[in-house]
């Protein structure tokens, strides 16, 4: 089976990065992308115990679970590798729920077990922005895992993820044990068996509050808290790998060409003149891939999906519409941080791609329409270059700010 590493990045994206930027400082973002993305883990090593106080505090998780009554469907605890969703933990209606709830997860974590938090970028601003701006910039979707250990306690036994992560130590510090991967970049349908015991360790290292570790997927790993309890958040990396995209193009291929529905001549399995004639058969229709899948298609429907894979950042956007019929010529107005979009001009029509919708514009007016979605800091509507008239690009800054692209905020 051949096992071959990815070719490496030779220089970042022709765009600023500085979510990236400041997640891997002093690191340079070029070397990231091409000495350790999906390649190798990296080991960022800070005398910053604040560095990612404005991210997340040990009194912010306090505060999240304190006021999380009965929305505890995405915490867990772990201890030794066994979870448990705290809604299991304690039984009974209404608030008394919420109470036992709370109560049973502080138990289990007071006996020494790993309180993880999934998906916590959907209800903690400061994680919404991180996620969003690093997704916005790496083209995938950047979901927020916390995981809070008490002191001399472990989580989870060594294993893989299938997905790459960024682990940012927020409080506290955990001694982590990591082998590289002996499977390389393994898919969801390749995940750690559980039943076996991982590999040797072949690194140990400690971090510490403001350090950052990237795993890539595959990487065995562990860590077990020190004196104090241990505070991180995991960024999971889930980015359009080109698995998914040559499966969606042979999907579609199947749907639309019957050749490929077809079966093997029958009998080919025991006669060897029949097994010749299903080897041809293979063999036009590998070669007839070639023909229909076309690369630059699949690329351009791979950058739709990148541009609709994460979920829709609107805060504020209750106050942009308020704001909208007030709209004036000296009104700023900027890109929402951390949108993902893509802009493409075919038949006539300027798509502007983002939240997994389309807003359509004609064509002519393609340099205005790429122009706003580009800018990134404040500008009023008199900035825009082109030919649109004043109306004209009045109409555009209301439309984009009315769909949640722009804000005044």
């Amino acid at each position: 089976m051949t096992d071959l590493l990815p070719s490496a990045v030779t220089t970042a994206p022709a765009y600023p990065m500085p979510e990236l930027a400041r997640l891997l400082a002093p690191t340079p973002v070029d070397e990231f992308l091409q000495t350790y993305w999906e390649r190798r883990p990296l080991l960022v090593q800070r005398d910053d115990g604040e560095y990612y106080g404005e991210l997340l505090t040990l009194d912010a998780v306090d505060e999240i679970l304190t006021l999380a009554g009965a929305e505890l469907n995405d915490i867990r605890v772990v201890v030794d590798g066994k979870e448990t969703p705290v809604t299991d933990l304690a039984h009974g209606p209404g608030r008394n729920h919420r109470v036992n709830s709370l109560e049973a997860l502080y138990q289990r974590y007071r006996a020494g077990s790993t309180v993880v938090i999934n998906s916590l970028q959907e209800r903690w601003p400061s994680l919404s922005r991180s996620a969003s701006a690093l997704g916005a910039e790496l083209g995938l979707r950047v979901q927020s895992n916390i995981y809070l250990t008490p002191p001399r306690s472990q989580g989870f036994k060594a294993h893989y993820d299938t997905h790459d992560v960024f682990v940012a130590q927020v409080y506290g510090s955990k001694v982590w044990r990591t082998t590289e991967a002996d499977y390389h970049l393994p898919l969801h349908n390749h995940p750690h068996d559980k039943s076996k015991p991982g590999p040797e360790p072949t690194r140990e290292f400690e971090l510490r509050s403001g350090d950052l570790l990237y795993l890539p997927r595959g990487t065995y790993h562990s860590a077990a808290a020190n004196e104090t309890a241990s505070l991180h958040v995991t960024l999971g990396l889930h980015p359009v790998l080109a698995s998914q995209v040559l499966s969606d193009g042979l999907s579609r291929l199947f749907d639309q060409d019957v050749r490929f529905r077809g079966s093997l001549p029958v009998g080919f399995a025991r006669d060897a003149a029949t097994r010749v004639r299903a080897q041809q058969q293979l063999e036009e229709l590998i070669d007839a891939l070639r023909e229909v899948l076309d690369p630059v298609a699949l690329t351009a429907g791979a950058a739709e999906r990148a541009a609709s894979i994460s979920s829709p950042q609107l805060r504020h956007h209750l106050w942009d519409l308020e704001g909208l019929p007030h709209l004036a010529a000296d009104t700023e107005v900027r890109r929402r941080p951390g949108v993902q979009w893509l802009l493409t001009v075919e038949e006539g029509v300027a798509s502007l791609q983002f939240h997994n919708k389309a807003v359509r514009f004609p064509a002519a007016v393609a340099d205005e329409v790429r122009f706003v979605a580009e800018r990134a800091d404040w500008f009023t509507e008199g900035a825009i270059p082109g030919d649109l008239d004043g109306p004209g690009r009045r109409t555009l800054v209301r439309t984009l700010l009315g769909e949640g692209f722009l804000t005044l905020r």
